[in-house]
Formats: C-alpha cells, sequence, structure tokens
C-alpha cells in the first residue's frame, strides 16, 4: 500500500479559524504580504506558512504578493485594492524601500510590518527585530500598536526610511555581485569597499542646512533616521526616528593615519564627538559635490541607487506607521526629543 500522507495540520487549524469568524460573523480584517524570495539566503519561503498562520491566527485574511521581477512591486501597489490593515514587507532594505515608495505614491497611509530577510536588514535591526526570527516579528505585529515615524524625502520624489548616503564605500551595496552577496552577507559590503582604498582621497562639499552653509573636504558622508547602516548599529546614537530630524554624520578628508581611531569609535557611537568628523542635526539638507572629476556622483538610498549631487533632503515628520519593540524608541526619544537642543552648528 502507498502510504497515505496525513493532512498539514498547520493549514487545518488555519482553516477552522476562519471558519470560526465566518460562524461568529467576524469580518477578518486583510493583511497584504509582500515577499521577495531571492533575498539574503532564499529561506523565507520555508518561514511563510508560520507567518501566514499567526497572521490569521491574529484575525489577519492574508494575501501573499512574491516578487518575480523588478517594477513588479510598484505596478502592484498602484493598482491593488487599498484597503488594507496592514502591510507587510519581507526582504532586505532595498525591498522595503520599494514597497515604501509604492505605497508613498499611492497615498497609503497604512501600517508598515517589516521582517528581516535580506543581506541588509538595517532599519529592522533597529526596530528590535532580528533575522531568522520570523515569529516573533510576526507576533509583534499582531499585537502591538504602529508609530508614526519620519521619512526622508530626497528631490521631491524618492522617499527612504533609514539612510541616504554619499562619497567613498557608500555605492558598495550598487556594485557588489549578487551571488557573492547572498554568499558572504555584510562582509561581501567590506570586502568590495577595500577595492576603492587605491582611489581614497578627500573630496570638497559644500552642505546647507536650515541654520547655514558649510564646506568641508570629507571622505564619505551619511544622512540618518536610524542609528544603523551597513552592519553597523552605533553610527547615530542620538537618533530618533520621530523627532522630525535627521542626523548627518560624515568623515573629514584628513590624512588616513588620523582615521583607523574614528573607525573603532564608530563600533561605539564614540566618533560623533571625534573632531575628524562632521556631525550635524537638521530638518533639511542640500549635498553637492566640488569636485566635478569626482566618479562617485550617485547617491544611496536604502541601499539602493539615488540621484546623482547635487540633491536635497526633507524630513516628513510622522509620515506612516510602523511596527516595531518601541519599548526605547519612541517612549524614550520622544521625551529626549522635547528636551533635548539642537546640535550646535558647525563653524562656517
Amino acid at each position: 500500500f502507498s502510504e497515505i500522507r496525513k493532512p498539514n495540520q498547520g493549514a487545518f487549524n488555519h482553516l477552522k479559524i476562519e471558519i470560526l469568524f465566518i460562524k461568529e460573523g467576524i469580518c477578518m480584517k486583510k493583511l497584504k504580504l509582500f515577499y521577495n524570495p531571492f533575498s539574503g539566503n532564499k529561506s523565507f519561503k520555508f518561514d511563510l506558512d508560520v507567518c501566514i498562520g499567526i497572521f490569521q491566527e491574529g484575525g489577519y485574511e492574508v494575501h501573499p504578493f512574491r516578487t518575480l521581477h523588478p517594477g513588479d512591486i510598484d505596478t502592484h501597489i498602484a493598482t491593488m485594492d487599498p484597503n488594507y490593515d496592514i502591510i507587510v514587507a519581507s526582504g532586505g532594505d532595498g525591498t522595503v524601500n520599494i514597497v515604501l515608495n509604492a505605497m508613498m505614491r499611492r497615498g497609503l497611509h497604512i501600517p508598515l510590518g517589516i521582517i528581516p530577510s535580506g543581506t541588509a536588514n538595517d532599519f529592522a535591526t533597529y526596530l528590535g527585530f532580528k533575522s531568522g526570527e520570523v515569529e516573533d516579528v510576526c507576533r509583534t505585529i499582531v499585537s502591538t500598536k504602529p508609530v508614526d515615524i519620519d521619512l526622508g524625502l530626497v528631490n521631491d520624489s524618492i522617499f527612504f526610511i533609514n539612510v541616504c548616503a554619499g562619497g567613498f564605500f557608500t555605492n558598495v551595496s550598487q556594485i557588489v555581485d549578487k551571488d557573492v552577496k547572498n554568499a558572504l552577507g555584510s562582509l561581501s559590503y567590506y570586502l568590495k569597499g577595500v577595492e576603492q582604498l587605491p582611489q581614497f582621497r578627500k573630496v570638497p562639499f559644500r552642505i546647507t542646512t536650515s541654520e547655514g552653509v558649510i564646506e568641508e573636504d570629507l571622505y564619505f558622508y551619511m544622512i540618518m533616521n536610524s542609528a544603523g547602516t551597513g552592519g553597523f548599529t552605533n553610527l547615530s546614537p542620538e537618533a530618533s526616528i520621530t523627532d522630525g530630524e535627521f542626523e548627518f554624520i560624515a568623515i573629514k578628508g584628513k590624512p588616513l593615519i588620523e582615521m583607523t581611531p574614528v573607525l573603532m569609535k564608530m563600533l561605539t557611537g564614540e566618533h560623533i564627538h571625534d573632531k575628524n568628523v562632521l556631525y550635524l542635526r537638521d530638518h533639511y539638507f542640500k549635498i553637492e559635490c566640488l569636485d566635478p572629476d569626482f566618479k562617485i556622483m550617485e547617491s544611496t538610498v536604502d541601499g539602493e541607487l539615488g540621484p546623482d549631487m547635487p540633491f536635497e533632503i526633507k524630513v516628513i515628520p510622522k509620515a506612516i506607521p510602523v511596527f516595531g519593540k518601541f519599548e526605547k524608541e519612541p517612549k524614550e526619544n520622544i521625551i529626549k526629543s522635547l528636551l533635548k537642543s539642537p546640535a550646535k552648528p558647525a563653524k562656517l
């Protein structure tokens, strides 16, 4: 006799939940799940049933969308039913950025959940979510209230949730081979960055804020919403995603021998007080490169290709509700943002 396969117990339980809701006359809420099967180690497909089960147990009818090629998420969000209670994005920072921009273009102010399953999951890390702990993330999404967070807007057209960066090293996520990235993870970024060292030199920039204009030789810069990027979790230790301001952090073009202590301080967040670091806080930035021969004129936005310099960035306060483990953020940072004084402007 051939083996008789038992029905999937998880699927059976999910069906019982739906029947129960129908019997009780309860209308299930709707959740849209976008996932990138090619992100990171490509393992999210093994967690898909767990996610759907937790969401259904939480009273949500789940509509999954599997991205197949560039642009399909944008097209789908532009034409889909807008009446969802939650939108969830599973992937890396790039996938989250794509979903976010499509939502904002459509004018969807729907709570966003983020399941970290990519190579870089910097913003999800800041939210308190860990890669590989899918069940914990999903339960947080269905059991907590979202918080309205700030977003960045570049040239009035491109949104970002975590970071906009430029200069040396910041374009490595664009040029590293995808297979190498999936195999080595964040290490692939560092190895690719080493290849730029022979061309490493100071570059003149003009930084305009609402407080004034600064001209400075820099190696690279980052405009941060959260505290981390590139696997570094303390790059902007005073960051808050609810205070209406971003942190500008740049490494000044000083002799390379002076850079080693700065790089070490980046691990602890002490670098923002170093003399070789330009640190600003504001709600508006304009970035200009004053060297027309500089070859890395493009920016990166949440790890994706952004506009070439010059460009402008504005903070859009409380732009979208997002789920996270907000025991420390925003509770502590809301108080901090009310009490803190603006960062002292650099000498002009």
